[in-house]
Order: structure tokens, then C-alpha cells, then sequence
């Protein structure tokens, strides 16, 4: 049946109810979902309504579980029919309340929004490795205009996923949506309408930049640059007001000289979080006062993001090498911090060292500051470095083009002089 419905516009597949809130906003407004998956029973199909507006998001919206019949008749409360296309045909033709019990109609079918993609639009070419929910494929997508770009594919396998992990990656895209900076990961959008679900983001040709900085020998300068650029990406977060708390190398990816951070699985929107002490976190790279007390700031990822500078000076190696997590724990609370190399800029050290690992988290920089900081150190001008080389290309031929006009006109000025 998914099949059948993938190519009506109000079907909107495994849909969060978080983001049915979000648009069905008037009187009447539908669409089509299926049900999250619980472990051994098949996924059902909810018609959900906007009935009443005035009452808010949670007691305005109806949710009808779609009853599916012996011989693939399917109902909700009255009617039996052939088909769910065919029950909201005839009730919107008919103007007949879908319920018994409250007047709910059917009134305009809400379509996908731009980062709903559809399966027929996305080609997976070859296997990259395995994410955390499955595999992980280099692909094509088709845009809306009819252009195809190179793209990474996350599959998610439904029958393998837990109801809470279908969440996490929705919740997820859900965030990454807002995203629109060349140091972050581009997000294109989920496939949601069928199996298996498809989560689209850019590719970038060089991979994961831990496994980069590992399999290449990277000059200093480089190196310098892929810090500078990832005070950006952070910077441009906290602009956002969004916590990344899992800023390490191995979440980063590198291409086209850029780059980019990557996977917001324990991502949060605002400024301050309380961790679940139970969660698994990453203790390597996490601040002093968030081992004490749980609590993570923007200051928090501030001092990941300079165990990560450490990272990328030490060619992608783990962080406190020879130190176990518990002694590490330890350490880091008694004000332990990692030497770095003695031949990196003395300017530069600096600012990792007093203004990304002090540990009273008010005596760290913000990552705006750390930023103009290191542009300033380095001679870096951020404009120029994020400017893609086809732009830089086009710019140099009309300075280029722009130039010679005003040679051609200054010299026709002095002839007629």
C-alpha cells in the first residue's frame, strides 16, 4: 500500500507528529502518515486532521488510525472502502465527517514540504561503510529544477529500528533543516514514504577528516586552515542558539578544502542542557565542569572544539593517547591538559591552551572570538577561504572583464583630450 500512496501528495510516510503540528494549521487541513514501528507488529496508517484550531496544536488535531480489512478494504469509523485514496475522495466530494462521534472534515490536503524527498528521486551508487542507524551510500539525488548532485544516503532498515531511534533520526533532520553554512553539512532532506528511510545530506569527497588527517600527510598550513574553518561551523551553531556536544574530528567531514561539521545525533537547540547521566557520551572531549556536573553549555563544546584542534594537529589520532576514559575523567577534573605541538604558533597556542581549555568555562573565549582571533593570527580573510573556486573563477574574470573596460574608457577620455 505505500507504494500505491507514494505518489499522492498528502502522503507524508513515517512523518513525526512533531512536524504534523507544524503544518496543519487551518480548519480541515489532512494528511496521511504511517504509525512509528512497535517490534513485531505491522505499521498502520493515521489520517491526521486539523479539527478545530482554537483548541492548539495537541487537542485541534484528530488522529485516525486507517483499519485495514480482510480482501484490502480499509475504514476508519463509517465507511468501508476500497482504497485510502478512494475514502478521501469521497469525503471531500461528499462533505461527510470522517467521525461519528465529532464533525471532523476534510478540507485541504497538505503536500510535502521541501525536505520531504521521494525514493524515485534518489540513486545510491556505492557503499560507503556503517552509520550508526545502517549503512551509509554515495548517491545521487534529482532536485526539484531537474539538476543531479552528488549526495550521501543514511538507509534506515524500519524493522531494525526502535520507535526512540526513528525519533532521534527525525529529530535530527528536523535540526539540520535549519542549517545554511558552508562550514556545516549541507541537509537536502529525509525519504520517508517508503522502505527504507532515506536520510540526504552533501557529500563531501574526502570523508570522515579524522580518517583523512590519518591516511595523508597534511601540511601545518592546511591544518590551520581546517581549524579556523571549524571555529566557523561551531560559531555559525551557537549563532543558532544549538549545542553541537559531540564536536570531535571523526565528526567532521573534509571536501573541497572545506570543512564540515557533521552528525547532530546528541545535538540540542538552546544554550545550557542537562545530560542523562546514563547516556553514553564522549568523555575524551568534554570540559571539566560537564564531567563534574552534567551540565553542558556553549562553553562546554568551546573546550571539545580544543581537544579537536589537538586532534588535527596530531594527524587524527585519539585524544590523551596511553589514558584510559577513567583516567581521563580523573585528569581533566584536576586540571591534566594535552601538550601541544612545540613548533605551532605561539599565538595560536595560546588560544587553545588559556582560551578553549581554561577550566573555568567564564575565562573561555565565545567562538565568535576565538575565530577573529585566529583569522587575525593567521592572516586568514573568511570571505576569500569559503568562496567556492568556480565563484572565485567567475570573480577574477569580471574584475578581470571590469578592468579592462575602465582601461578602454580612460584611454578613449585621453584621446579626446
Amino acid at each position: 500500500m505505500e507504494k500505491q500512496l507514494s505518489g499522492e501528495k498528502w502522503y507524508h510516510g513515517l512523518l513525526p507528529r512533531e512536524d504534523i503540528k507544524m503544518m496543519l494549521t487551518r480548519k480541515g487541513d489532512f494528511l496521511v502518515r504511517t504509525t512509528e514501528p512497535v517490534a513485531g507488529q505491522p505499521r498502520a496508517f493515521v489520517l491526521s486532521v486539523m479539527w478545530d484550531p482554537s483548541r492548539g496544536e495537541e487537542q485541534g488535531i484528530k488522529h485516525f488510525v486507517v483499519k485495514q480489512h480482510e480482501g484490502g478494504k480499509i475504514s476508519i469509523e463509517k465507511f468501508t472502502f476500497d482504497s485510502i485514496t478512494a475514502m478521501i475522495q469521497y469525503h471531500i466530494k461528499q462533505k461527510e465527517s470522517i467521525s461519528k462521534q465529532s464533525n471532523v472534515f476534510l478540507g485541504a490536503p497538505i503536500g510535502r514540504q521541501p525536505w520531504e524527498l521521494n525514493h524515485v528521486d534518489i540513486e545510491c551508487t556505492k557503499k560507503l561503510g556503517e552509520g550508526a542507524f545502517g549503512e551509509v551510500h554515495k548517491g545521487k539525488l534529482k532536485l526539484k529544477g531537474g539538476k543531479i548532485v552528488d549526495v550521501a544516503v543514511k538507509l534506515a532498515k524500519l524493522e531494525v529500528l526502535t520507535k526512540e531511534q526513528i525519533k532521534e533520526i527525525m529529530r535530527e533532520a528536523r535540526l539540520m533543516r535549519n542549517f545554511d553554512n558552508p562550514n556545516v553539512v549541507k541537509f537536502y532532506g529525509v525519504a520517508a514514504g517508503q522502505e527504507p528511510l532515506m536520510v540526504v545530506m552533501e557529500l563531501a569527497n574526502n570523508g570522515a577528516l579524522d580518517s583523512y588527517l590519518q591516511k595523508n600527510n597534511v601540511p601545518i598550513e592546511k591544518k590551520l586552515e581546517m581549524i579556523v574553518q571549524s571555529a566557523w561551523g561551531i560559531e555559525y551553531l551557537h549563532s543558532k542558539e544549538v549545542l553541537h556536544r559531540d564536536i570531535a574530528a571523526r565528526n567532521c567531514l573534509y571536501g573541497d578544502n572545506k570543512v564540515k561539521l557533521s552528525d547532530f545525533g546528541l545535538a540540542r537547540e538552546g544554550t545550557v542542557y542537562q545530560m542523562d547521566p546514563h547516556h553514553r557520551v564522549p568523555i575524551r572531549w568534554l570540559a571539566p565542569e560537564t564531567l563534574r556536573s552534567a551540565i553542558y553549555t556553549q562553553k562546554s563544546d568551546v573546550f571539545a572544539y580544543g581537544i579537536m584542534c589537538w586532534e588535527i594537529l596530531n594527524n587524527g589520532i585519539e585524544p590523551y593517547p596511553g589514558l584510559s576514559v577513567a583516567e581521563v575523567n580523573v585528569k581533566v577534573k584536576e586540571g591534566y591538559r594535552m601538550e601541544l605541538p612545540p613548533e605551532l604558533n605561539p599565538d595560536v597556542k595560546m588560544v587553545i591552551e588559556i582560551k578553549c581549555w581554561s577550566d573555568n568555562p567564564n575565562e573561555r573565549f565565545v567562538m565568535k572570538d576565538i575565530s577573529k582571533n585566529l583569522e587575525r593570527i593567521l592572516k586568514i580573510d573568511r570571505k576569500k577561504m569559503l568562496d567556492p573556486p568556480e565563484q572565485q573563477q567567475k570573480k577574477s574574470i569580471l574584475n578581470a572583464t571590469a578592468s579592462r573596460k575602465r582601461t578602454s574608457r580612460s584611454r578613449i577620455h585621453h584621446s579626446h583630450k
